[in-house]
């Protein structure tokens, strides 16, 4: 799921924006000619994501892995080009690399890392985006990444831990995990902004991105059966969000405060028995960013909350979620910078555990998991972000192939971000 911070801004880019920082890129500005494409409509950006990853203790068994991604994407701002009314089209692909460790030998119920995929080259997302009526209106409407828009926060964005990103909720509970990034589903976005502080955030698409069925135990995360991204499908069911956020405007305080949730008119299999299946799905959320203390300087430390949660335990293997942290920006008076302490938790469906306590097996119960990361601006164009995890009852407490409970893990990685 690659959902970090900066394959969201890739992915979003040209939005508004009149100028890029091209000299912060790796390449630059190519002689004046980026800048020159940028004038007359083009954007075009890579972004490349490197993660090293020892697990030396804890699992089913010790493990290093290594999980890479190559993000490119292109912006046409159709009315620069064409002198027409006209908005923006954008197109971006991925090519993933590595080998998913997660699943096993670590049997988490997220992953550890935002950009874990299944090895693949693949289209991402393809959009048309118009504002209208002085930008209080948008759409968008394409193939989309909606975790770009719903359920995101802003202060979570600095940790590597995919929960932090996208929750566990919609990733363990919906079909592909959810039409979150590498995966996109065709969709249609509306926002309306009446004022500054207001925004509400609507969309309507297909809840299946790949197309296949709920469950694969060959290919868990479904990827693999459409590994192109080409493949748009309508035939499971609708799945809608609808977000209302409010923007606190405070010259010291500011914060972001979101209240939403999601419905999906498909099938899901029952948690007990997988051939009975459920008629829709649903799930609610509350997301908290906020300036909680300005220190010397720059210095300022900020504070995330978000809960997830639904009553279906019959449909859902997660019923809610939490995720919390806190987060120093500008440490030691470096503007990009930023230190952070996060905590997360995740609590399965009752009807699972009272199935499992029936078949004879450990009944799964709540997941921890804990992660302290700093992200290092080294150049403009370079970050490096050394990040430690710590998983507590990995899948509250599942065994592993061998009839073995998997030991609490501790996870020690190093992520590079690479803008060309």
């Amino acid at each position: 799921m690659i959902t970090a911070l900066c394959l969201a801004s890739v992915a979003q880019q040209g939005a508004g924006a009149e100028a890029h920082p091209y000299s912060e890129s790796l390449t630059g500005d190519w002689g004046g000619f980026r800048t020159m494409l940028f004038s007359h409509g083009v954007d075009f950006k890579i972004n490349d994501q490197n993660e090293y990853w020892g697990v030396p203790v804890g699992g089913s068994q010790p493990s290093n892995n290594y999980i890479g991604a190559t993000t490119v994407a292109l912006t046409l701002d159709l009315r620069k080009i064409t002198g027409l009314g006209l908005g923006q089209l954008g197109i971006s692909a991925v090519d993933i690399r590595g080998r998913p460790f997660s699943n096993t030998p670590l049997y988490v119920f997220n992953q550890v890392s935002g950009i874990e995929a299944d090895d693949n080259l693949r289209l991402y997302e393809l959009w048309y985006d118009r504002a209208f009526w002085q930008d209080r209106l948008d759409l968008r409407i394409g193939k989309l990444d909606l975790s770009h828009d719903f359920m995101s926060s802003d202060t979570a964005q600095n940790f590597l831990n995919a929960s932090f990103s996208w929750p566990m909720v919609p990733d363990n509970n919906l079909y592909d995990q959810g039409p979150t990034s590498p995966l996109a589903t065709p969709a249609i976005r509306l926002s309306y902004k009446p004022d500054e502080a207001w925004q509400i955030l609507a969309s309507v698409g297909d809840d299946n991105p790949i197309g296949a069925g709920f469950y694969n135990k060959d290919d868990p995360w479904n990827q693999n059966q459409d590994p192109s991204g080409t493949r748009f499908h309508f035939g499971t069911g609708a799945l809608f969000f609808l977000e209302a956020q409010y923007h606190r405007q405070d010259t010291v305080y500011e914060g972001n405060f979101k209240l939403g949730g999601y419905g999906d008119t498909g099938f899901f299999p029952d948690q007990a028995t997988q051939e009975l299946k459920h008629k829709g799905n649903w799930a609610l959320y509350a997301v908290a960013d906020q300036i909680v203390a300005r220190l010397s300087g720059k210095e300022r430390l900020a504070a995330f909350a978000r809960g997830t949660w639904t009553n279906r335990a019959d449909r859902n293997q997660i019923v809610y979620s939490i995720d919390t942290g806190i987060v120093l920006q500008a440490p030691f008076q470096r503007s990009d910078d930023a230190l952070g302490l996060g905590f997360g938790m995740g609590a399965p469906s009752s009807v699972l555990a009272r199935s499992e306590r029936r078949a004879g097996t450990t009944p799964q119960g709540n997941e921890y998991h804990l992660e302290l990361t700093y992200h290092y601006q080294a150049v403009g164009w370079l970050s490096v972000q050394p990040d430690i995890q710590g998983i507590i009852a990995p899948s509250g407490g599942v065994q592993d192939s061998s009839g073995r409970r998997v030991k609490d893990e501790a996870i020690f990685g190093l992520h590079t971000n690479v803008s060309f």
